[in-house]
Order: structure tokens, then sequence, then C-alpha cells
């Protein structure tokens, strides 16, 4: 079977529905399919492109069975929602162009870009008579409406007919978590055409390891701080700055260091907002290696995510999965009734505390600062149910069922 994989990105990109898409791909073709992936120039989260990439209009690369393909888009390097929205919708329009030149596929999968990315799928898939899965891990305009990036009515309701456009269009939306399912269901899509599948993680990618490492020696971190670590895309969406009050909150314990590694919108303003208070505590790290993963994770001894209030229900953090392979507890200030915090109170892998509440967070990574093999004991817990839950194998082999059972029906 020829399956297509269209997505917003892919490697050399770092974040984790990259290289899910790029695993996917792989254990598709050891499946026996032919897979073409459909993607842009890498340019996230720095809004120029990665060394080595110039501008053209197609670009075809081979990684081992998998083509990849790589359609012409705009670039910006503003934070702005405008921009944002016109280096998407040309994405969306660069891989159609592209994508009719590919021919025959039976199965058809949208990673994105959100709204323009599922619509481009669409009119892909039914010009190869081929099924078409959505997938589904942040809801728009939904998103962009709650933040305030989005106010105009007429905008919003455009946008609201793209998106029911986008559900009808589907053979199948995938989700990620049961909440966002039933935000799709509120939304009057049948229960029948809605798959939860969570994210993935290789059990190989990020493996337990000593607290003291090569990495945390390279960043030049004293074996005798207890860090802190907030790893991964540091978005709007985020609420990260209760993170840094709770460092303000404990800056009177010198042995404790609060490490943000990574990239994204909200990046800038929290490195300020540690420079104006002289948060000696903090520091920021970019995205890192793949190569370091492991070692990096591995020198946290409390790990953190944070989300805004409300924002539990369309967005969970792939962060999670990274700390829970890596066997370290965590910390967690999401709302108690959305799915991140149901996961992490039903693995028994961390706590949880209300968001925004940046004294709640402080005593919760104050309680694990002070008790070791509770520390020990939920880092335990939560690898195990990584294993049981998210590994990689699994989860794809459970992706590949659901391409095959529609492609069939087609």
């Amino acid at each position: 079977m020829k399956v297509l994989l269209s997505t917003q990105v892919y490697p050399p990109e770092l974040q984790a529905t990259a290289q899910m898409v790029r695993e996917l791909a792989q254990d598709l073709s050891a499946r026996g399919h032919q897979v073409t992936v459909l993607t842009g120039f890498p340019h996230h989260n720095r809004g120029r492109l990665y060394e080595g990439y110039a501008r053209r209009l197609r670009l075809t690369e081979q990684e081992g069975p998998v083509r990849v393909v790589r359609a012409w888009h705009m670039v910006s390097p503003s934070s702005a929602f405008s921009s944002r929205a016109l280096v998407m919708l040309s994405q969306a329009v660069g891989q159609l162009l592209a994508g009719l030149l590919e021919e025959g596929h039976q199965a058809v999968v949208s990673f994105g870009p959100p709204l323009a990315g599922p619509l481009t799928a669409s009119a892909l898939a039914r010009r190869n008579g081929a099924a078409l899965l959505t997938v589904i891990y942040d809801i728009y305009p939904d998103i962009a409406v709650e933040m305030g990036a989005l106010r105009s009515r007429a905008l919003i309701k455009a946008l609201s007919s793209l998106e029911q456009l986008t559900y009808r269009a589907s053979d199948r939306l995938v989700v990620l978590s049961e909440g966002l399912r039933q935000r799709l269901l509120q939304k009057g899509v049948p229960r029948e055409k809605t798959e939860v599948l969570p994210v993935w993680l290789s059990q190989e990618e990020i493996q337990p390891q000593g607290r003291i490492n090569a990495w945390r020696q390279r960043m030049g971190i004293a074996p005798e701080m207890f860090v802190v670590l907030h790893a991964g895309t540091i978005g709007l969406v985020s609420g990260a700055q209760v993170l840094l009050q709770a460092a303000s909150l404990l800056r009177r314990f010198g042995d404790m260091l609060f490490l943000f590694v990574g990239e994204g919108r909200l990046k800038p303003l929290l490195q300020r907002m540690a420079q104006e208070a002289g948060l000696g505590n903090v520091r920021f790290l970019p995205f890192q290696p793949r190569q370091w993963l492991s070692q990096m994770q591995a020198c946290a001894d409390v790990s953190v995510l944070t989300l805004l209030a409300g924002r539990g229900q369309t967005s969970w953090p792939s962060k999670l999965l990274a700390y829970m392979a890596a066997q370290r507890p965590v910390v967690a200030s999401v709302d108690a009734d959305c799915d991140t915090a149901r996961t992490i109170l039903a693995s028994g892998s961390g706590l949880v505390v209300p968001p925004g509440q940046p004294q709640a967070l402080a005593q919760a990574i104050l309680r694990l600062y002070r008790d070791a093999p509770l520390r020990e004991e939920m880092g335990r817990r939560g690898r195990q149910y990584f294993l049981e839950h998210f590994e990689r194998r699994k989860a794809t082999a459970r992706f590949a069922a659901l391409i095959e059972e529609l492609s069939r029906k087609r």
C-alpha cells in the first residue's frame, strides 16, 4: 500500500511531532508499505531555514525506504499570529502543489498545519480516491480565540467553518486523549468518526540514567545542585511564568536550579522576567541534540510541566512522555480534570497542583526536594506506565492497523 504523510514539522526539526512522523513512516515501511512524507523546509522555531537548506520549489530526499518531499513556503522570524498564519497557509499551499505530483496513494494522513493542512490532505486524498486520517493535537481556532490572538468575529466564523469542513472531509479524526475527543463530540462530530491514539516515544530514545553524567558536566551543573527541569516547547498555552514565580519563592534554597531547555514563543518573555527579577537560580538552554536527550532528562531531580487554566482540555504536553521515560517524578501545574492530570495520577508518577498558583507549585517541588524515596518511587512508576501505554512500537502498530483498516474499506 502507498501511504502519504503530510506534516507541518519533520526532522531535522526537533519537535516531538516531527520525530513521531518519522517513526511512523519508518514503522509503516517496515510493514511493507511505500511511504512518502510531504512536508516543508525545516525552520521551526528559528523563523529561518536550517543550515544546509536553500529556498527552492521542491526537494526530494531519501531516508532509507522513506521518500521525503519538501515543498516551498514562506518563512518569517515574526511571532505575530498573522505572520505565523501566513507561513502555515503558504506551507499548506506548497504541499498541495507538490502533492499533486504524487499519485497512487491508498491512504493520506495529515499532521497539519492546522486547518489548512487537513484541507490540503483532503484534496490529495480525493484525487487518489484514498482514505483520509486527520491527526488533531490542538483544536483550532479554539486555542487562538481563547489565548486572545484571534478576535475578529468574521475571521473566527470563517475559520470555524473551515474546521467543520475538515471534520466532514476526514474518514477518521485521530486525537491523543479522551478529553480532546469530548471536545470534538461537543462540536457535533460522530463518536464513530473519532479515534484516540496517544503520542508515543521509543523506549530506546530516552532511558533512565544517573543524574551525574557527561551532559551535566558539559553544561557546568554542579553535582550537588537539585535540578528542577522544564524541557520542551515553551509555548504560550504553557503559562510557564508560574514556574518562574515558584523559582522566586524558592530562591533561598541555594542548591536548587530551575532549568529551562527548549524554545518557544514564551521563552523571550521568561528570560526578561528572570533577568528583571534577578533570579540567579534560573537558567535557559536551547533544544539539545537527540543524542543527549537521555542524559539531559536524567540530570533532573524533578521534572515540571505547566498549562494555563483551561488549556488542559485542548492540549496534552508530549514532554510528559519524556519525563516518564527518563524515570523522573513529575510536578504538573494543570487543571485537575484534564487528561494530563489523570495520566499522572493514574500512573502514580507525580503531583498535580492547580494552574497559575506559584505557591502550590513551589510547595509540591519542595515536598519532592525533601523526600528522595518518594522521588524514586514516582519515577519508577512513571517509567512502567510509559512502557505499558506510550511505547513507540505498540502505538505505531495501532496507528498502522487503523490506516490499513480504512484503506481496505475504501
